[in-house]
């Protein structure tokens, strides 16, 4: 893969690298949809029909509906604690948020009287949630341990293709070993490149590349150490303090191997394909978040699908229900 990088930020990101070297793939995926001037997430609003990709909670709010019935459910069978924070990682628009608190409304309204916590670096989609939220009780915050020290009481909440846009690292097998995977420039093109040797993995990541040591030259494999500290955070406060946060994401229960992937206009690009204008993400390793989540003393329910969950929670009765008040067209 290669991708000329004509952006603002796609040349800088090649300036940088003439100057300094390859940099990690983590730190690639990090500047594309984080860099304070040129990121994907700072200049645009990339949800819906008219952005790059749509998300369940645009589609339709039934999907809202149903993530906030299974947390009020799990809020009434921890006693439906006072002091209780909401909180959201990734909001988006804030049209999941907002439709989790109109089924709270009517069926747990003490949950929408709960000050919510959202975790977001965007400030141009700060406004759009504030827009969208303004009936709330609602904070902003850049990192996860500021939010988990200002927010109190027992959390409830949920983090909705969250930890896919976190920023990954690639192990890369070469010739017998496994090597850092990174970005390089050639002939003026922003392209992968084959790095060190990689001696001073974490113990997970050393654990997986072990697992894969029979694997071919050309085999990718993927660590998300960000993921893994925004769980272990997670898992050692609700530990603590007590509560049940839902994570919808793709992914899969064991190392996904190269899941990176590019999105522009609803569809796949190249990796280098104009950095900053295209969504970067991959897949979510949930046995991972699950080992963090151990460690810090809670516990991850195994991954199902997002159709099952939906289904257990009663998607097709409110759908039904739903389809009977509605007009024919909208039927």
């Amino acid at each position: 893969m290669t991708g000329s990088g004509d952006t603002p930020l796609g040349d800088r990101l090649k300036a940088r690298i003439d100057a300094d070297g390859p940099i990690g793939v983590d730190d690639f995926m990090a500047a594309c949809l984080g860099d304070a001037q040129d990121g994907y997430y700072q200049q645009s609003d990339p949800f819906g029909s008219q952005g790059d990709f749509t998300t369940a909670p645009e589609i339709s709010g039934l999907f809202g509906e149903m993530c906030g019935l299974y947390l009020a459910h799990m809020f009434e069978l921890a006693g439906a604690p006072s002091q209780t924070s909401v909180i959201e990682l990734g909001p988006g628009r804030g049209t999941l948020m907002r439709d989790m608190r109109h089924v709270w409304a009517q069926l747990m309204p003490k949950m929408t009287e709960c000050p919510v916590h959202l975790l977001e670096t965007s400030q141009h989609l700060r406004q759009l949630q504030a827009d969208l939220l303004g009936d709330a009780d609602t904070s902003w915050y850049g990192e996860i341990d500021t939010l988990l020290a200002a927010s109190g009481g027992p959390l409830f909440g949920i983090a909705n293709e969250f930890f896919d846009a976190l920023p990954v690292t690639q192990l890369i097998r070469h010739h017998g070993n496994w090597h850092h995977r990174q970005v390089a420039v050639h002939d003026g093109r922003l392209t992968f490149a084959i790095g060190p040797v990689a001696n001073d993995l974490p113990i997970p990541f050393d654990e997986q590349a072990a697992s894969h040591d029979d694997m071919s030259d050309g085999t990718v494999i993927e660590h998300c150490p960000l993921a893994d500290s925004v769980m272990s955070a997670l898992a050692s406060a609700i530990a603590r303090r007590g509560g049940a946060i839902l994570i919808v994401d793709y992914g899969s229960n064991g190392n996904p191997g190269d899941s990176l992937q590019a999105v522009a206009a609803h569809k796949p690009v190249d990796i280098f394909h104009m950095p900053g204008a295209a969504d970067l993400s991959h897949w979510v390793d949930f046995a991972a978040l699950g080992r963090a989540a151990s460690a810090a003393g809670a516990r991850l329910i195994p991954p199902v699908s997002q159709g099952r969950f939906l289904l257990q929670v009663g998607l097709a009765e409110r759908a039904e229900a739903a389809g009977k008040l509605a007009d024919p067209e909208t039927r």
